[in-house]
Order: structure tokens, then C-alpha cells, then sequence
């Protein structure tokens, strides 16, 4: 029997599919867990700043449809970056650490950094 799959449907497979390379498979506080960490969180944090660069040297070339897409994406990797807080937070409770809160996707930015004005993104 063949099945029908929507375009809905599959586009969140895609999607799925697309995001599944950021689960952490090692356990909990191993080397391998911290490994795994600290690469997703650095492709994290690059991403986002290559598709903050792209909105503010291109954002009049842009049409109202990328600029969307590209802010969609922002959260898709905000919402990433929360699950990557959970795992450290909880790795290292595991260990007896209480850390408090680190917004991994907005952390690591310099506070007045002159180059980083965000006053003209769109979100």
C-alpha cells in the first residue's frame, strides 16, 4: 500500500532531519557528552552570527520573504540552544555542580560592542 505524504508533512520531516545532527547521544558528563557539547554549541553560535551578518550587510537586498526565513532559523537554533542549556545544566547537577542559567545563544556576545547594533534587525 502506498502512502500519500502532504507537503506538510513532508517538510517537517525535512526539517526533522535537518535539526536531528544537534541530539547529543553520549551520556550525560563523559568526555564524549562534552565533546559532542561543546561542537553542536559552537556550530550554534557561528550559525547565528553568519545569519545576523547576512541580515545586515544584505538587508536591503533581501526580500521581506528571506528576511523571514532567515529569522525563522534564528529560532529554530534559539530553541537548540535552550536544549544544549538543559544538558550542560543537567550534566553538571550530575556531578554535584549547581551552575545557574548561560543563554548560550545570546551569552557570548560583547555588551557594547559597536559593531553589533541591533537596532536595525527585523526581529
Amino acid at each position: 500500500m502506498k502512502e500519500n505524504f502532504s507537503p506538510f508533512d513532508m517538510l517537517l520531516t525535512q526539517e526533522l532531519t535537518n535539526l536531528q545532527r544537534f541530539i547529543i547521544k553520549a551520556p550525560l558528563g563523559t568526555n564524549e557528552f562534552w565533546s559532542e557539547w561543546q561542537s553542536k554549541t559552537g556550530e550554534i553560535i557561528i550559525t547565528k552570527a553568519a545569519i545576523r551578518r547576512a541580515l545586515k550587510t544584505n538587508k536591503n537586498k533581501l526580500s521581506e520573504e528571506e528576511i523571514k526565513k532567515l529569522s525563522s532559523l534564528l529560532e529554530a537554533y534559539k530553541e537548540i540552544a535552550n536544549y544544549l542549556e538543559l544538558l550542560r545544566q543537567t550534566a553538571l547537577k550530575v556531578k554535584g555542580i549547581d551552575s545557574s542559567f548561560w543563554d548560550i545563544f545570546d551569552g557570548i556576545e560583547g555588551e557594547n560592542s559597536e559593531n553589533d547594533n541591533d537596532e536595525d534587525l527585523p526581529f
